[in-house]
């Protein structure tokens, strides 16, 4: 009985440590070189397929597709967004069907895997930046964690006697500071 139990703990907990991207795309993909590398060299790795995630910085829709401009974060072990605050450049993602840019807008966490086509400049805060351009063969967009505030409870025997009971506003609505 307590192997089935065990065996049933196990297969629930299984698909929790699963890769953003597909089997057979992480299978396909290079994950060793840094980002920093393939940003410098991006000639010596052209049509090989890579893993990368990052912010999107902006959406850009075109008559052949879209093409996503994606701020580069490191990424953990199941391409999940690690930290948003450290990064080693951009890039740009080619992507052949209409994205959305009201879903895929600025500020949303990215894995992408795909396939480095090349580079292209671009002005970026007025200087002249190169991009490394991938096209896409799987792109995963994590979901936003929304932040809702809760009520805060007062528990009424917090304060110790003879104090809970006090407010100096009691009885009086017109005195309230707020």
């Amino acid at each position: 009985m307590k192997r089935y139990v065990v065996v049933i703990i196990v297969l629930l907990l299984l698909p929790s440590c699963v890769h953003v991207i597909s089997r057979e795309n992480l299978e396909d993909s290079i994950t060793s070189i840094p980002f920093r590398e393939v940003r410098l060299n991006a000639e010596g790795y052209l049509n090989r397929k890579f893993i990368f995630g990052g912010i999107i910085a902006e959406t850009v829709t075109m008559k052949e597709g879209s093409e996503i401009e994606i701020v580069q974060t490191p990424i953990d072990r199941w391409g999940n967004v690690v930290a948003r605050d450290v990064s080693d450049g951009r890039f740009m993602v080619a992507v052949k069907k209409y994205l959305d840019p009201l879903i895929f807008r600025a500020g949303r966490e990215i894995t992408i895997s795909g396939v480095l086509v090349g580079t292209q400049s671009k002005l970026l805060g007025g200087v002249d930046y190169t991009y490394p351009v991938f096209e896409a063969s799987e792109i995963r967009l994590r979901p936003e964690e929304l932040y809702y505030p809760y009520p805060v409870w007062r528990e009424p025997l917090y304060y110790p006697y003879p104090y809970y009971w006090y407010d100096p506003f009691w009885n009086k609505p017109f005195l309230y500071p707020y």
